[in-house]
């Protein structure tokens, strides 16, 4: 309360707002229920006339404040309080922490602040009896009635009675700010049932059994427990209270590490990343789109009207761009690889050529611990790879895609089979009555992957909400405004390396004069090889590594040294009137390279015959000598002259001349 123009009393703007409300304030104002002769501001308050409020305002008044022309003499003691707020016992009072380790809250912070600060002013005027005299003009007695009335008046958490006051003013001096704290208003365990920490246990453990027990059966079987124990009986609400406001308590044990890890565990948000290729998500996705199945068991034909196949996905968390995927039956490593070929295929048909992304999240399918493993090894290509968590949906872009914008495609589809049970209006199922009608012109699984095939063009060419282009042509300009993107840029050789399939054929691939022949599927190829390859590695055997989407091109390679990409053999035509423009200059460039091989055939022999010509190295005396040693020659003179002697040649052993046993033809010669 103040004076205005010294004879006008008046309530301050936070008086009135906090005796009748803010409403109140306006509502009274507009009527003219009130009359504010200073309209506050630069730091000052508004204040109405005390007597032109209504009766029943002023009865309120009193009641709180008694006659206001008496206390008004009481305001130096609250003006002193709000000039003068304890700073420390402010900050003490916002950091402390109660029982259940959270702070004080902010109305309790306040209040206990406002009584510090009252203490330092009962304490100011106490000691300093000039400053007393000067803003009172009272004696010490009277100063503690002014001081009981304000307490009373102004609800401080203090007590009103100057005895017990002074006493527990002393007490705060030995103990501090805590002493003030009422400990009883935040652990109060005097009405609960389940006191102590056996008995709390033993209910949270009852309700954490994982099958989930109705709220009476747990009550029931904790009631045999306490009665036995001597405890309190409690009844079902009991149970529910905890079982609602303990969840996070109870969720691991009743629902899983997976369900408290997406309820209660604190998200990182994130920033999606800022161009193309920057970062990959895969995962799988049973399609939500029904198939007919007909299988044939012992000769009896079963047909399955509800067979639904598996998608893996890979997408751009650019901006959720579908980049690549397969269709199976089941997950496996070879439908991954083949998601993935399909991805850098679909990359190659935008931009013209093959570009790696440079990090790969995706969950930890098949991945074995030491991430050594054939898929571990495989998602390392990009340089980067990080795995989800283990069902944990939060850090997945691509969750998203496969929720609502999926759904929204595959809802046009008369086999769609709606969404998880527990999902949203959006995705929920349909009619199941009109599905089982619809059941009998579900396509053929053949049929599959044209359906997903066209879902997924769909969602490339759809436009997001708030988007002016769709989700390809947004991915297309950003790639090609981004440097960065380019430097993602690989070679043929490297994107086979990477993505590419290891043919395994019965016989091994050999280099041939005739070119690299193998089958594939019944399908009979041929690529050309190098010429610089011949005539050396005429015959070798090679490894073919090949991409299904592009069989234009392969790797070859011995693992040894014999390195290159081959492409598919072009025929020449023989008929001039059938060949095509750049042939000619085909065919020349063939006629060169048959000319080089030719030039290096003929270049092995000459060569030779210079070295050995420089060495004076003769081949056919060599030859010659070979065939008539001096050894032989002295051997058969002496067998048909009987000569039994030495010879020069050491090696020589002389034998005796036979002896005729009988006529021969050789006895006339």
């Amino acid at each position: 309360m103040k004076y205005h123009d010294k004879n006008t009393l008046c309530l301050e703007h936070d008086e009135y707002v906090a005796s009748f409300g803010l409403e109140n304030y306006k509502s009274d104002k507009k009527r003219g229920n009130l009359i504010v002769v200073s309209r506050g501001g630069n730091g000052s308050e508004a204040l109405i006339d005390y007597e032109s409020l209504p009766d029943g305002r002023k009865a309120v008044i009193l009641k709180k404040y008694g006659d206001p022309y008496k206390y008004i003499l009481k305001k130096p003691l609250t003006e002193w309080v709000a000039l003068n707020r304890n700073e420390k016992a402010y900050q003490f009072y916002n950091k402390h922490s109660i029982a259940n380790g959270l702070n004080l809250p902010e109305a309790y912070r306040d209040k206990y602040t406002k009584a510090v600060t009252y203490i330092d002013a009962i304490t100011f005027y106490t000691t300093d009896k000039m400053a007393l005299k000067r803003d009172f003009n009272i004696n010490m007695a009277a100063f503690w009635g002014i001081v009981s009335d304000v307490i009373k008046a102004e609800n401080i958490a203090l007590p009103a009675s100057p005895k017990k006051l002074q006493a527990k003013i002393v007490d705060y001096k030995k103990s501090g700010f805590e002493l003030l704290i009422e400990a009883w208003r935040f652990n109060n365990d005097n009405s609960k049932k389940v006191k102590d920490q056996k008995a709390e246990d033993t209910l949270m453990k009852l309700i954490e059994i994982d099958n989930k027990h109705a709220d009476e059966v747990i009550a029931t079987s904790y009631n045999l427990w306490a009665q036995e124990k001597g405890y309190k009986t409690i009844c079902p609400a009991t149970v529910a209270y905890r079982r609602r406001n303990k969840d996070y308590e109870l969720i691991m044990a009743r629902e899983g590490k997976n369900a408290a890890y997406n309820k209660y565990n604190k998200q990182i948000k994130q920033r999606r990343a800022s161009a193309p290729l920057m970062l990959i998500n895969s995962d799988d996705n049973v399609l939500d789109l029904y198939f007919k199945e007909v299988t044939h068991t012992n000769g009896k034909k079963k047909t399955n009207k509800y067979y639904r196949p598996v998608m893996y996905v890979v997408m751009d968390t650019f901006n959720d761009y579908i980049l690549g995927y397969a269709v199976g039956e089941t997950v496996t490593i070879e439908l991954v690889k083949e998601a993935y070929r399909n991805a850098m295929a679909h990359v190659i048909e935008l931009t013209g050529a093959p570009f790696l992304w440079h990090q790969i999240k995706s969950d930890k399918w098949s991945i074995d611990p030491a991430l050594k493993g054939d898929l571990a090894t495989f998602f390392k290509m990009g340089g980067e790879t990080v795995f989800f968590p283990a069902a944990v949906a939060q850090s997945k872009y691509i969750e998203r895609v496969f929720g609502r914008p999926l759904h929204r495609v595959l809802k046009v589809f008369p086999n769609y089979s709606g969404g998880n049970i527990t999902a949203k209006s959006l995705t929920s199922r349909p009619n199941a009555d009109a599905l089982q009608k619809r059941s009998a012109d579900f396509p053929d699984k053949k049929h599959a992957p044209a359906v997903i095939e066209m879902a997924i063009n769909t969602l490339r060419h759809t436009v997001p909400d708030g988007e002016l282009e769709t989700r390809q042509q947004h991915w297309l300009r950003t790639f090609n405004e981004s440097a960065w993107c380019k430097e993602r840029a690989i070679s043929t050789e490297r994107k086979l390396e990477l993505l590419g399939v290891k043919h395994k054929p019965k016989e091994p691939a050999r280099l041939r004069t005739t070119g690299l022949n193998f089958q594939l599927d019944k399908v009979q190829y041929c690529f050309d090889i190098p010429a610089t390859l011949f005539p050396e590695h005429n015959n070798k055997r090679v490894e073919i590594i090949y991409d299904p989407a592009d069989m234009t091109q392969v790797l070859v390679t011995d693992g040894k040294g014999i390195r290159f990409v081959a492409d598919s053999y072009v025929y020449q035509h023989s008929a001039i009137a059938d060949m095509q423009p750049g042939e000619g200059q085909l065919l020349h460039q063939r006629t060169e390279e048959s000319r080089a091989i030719t030039k290096k055939l003929e270049s092995y022999v000459t060569s030779r015959d210079e070295r050995l010509q420089r060495e004076k190295i003769n081949a056919d005396s060599l030859i010659m000598a070979g065939v008539l040693t001096k050894a032989i020659n002295h051997r058969a003179q002496k067998v048909i002259g009987g000569y039994n002697g030495h010879t020069e040649d050491a090696e020589y052993v002389a034998i005796e001349t036979p002896v005729k046993k009988e006529w021969s033809i050789y006895d006339e010669m």
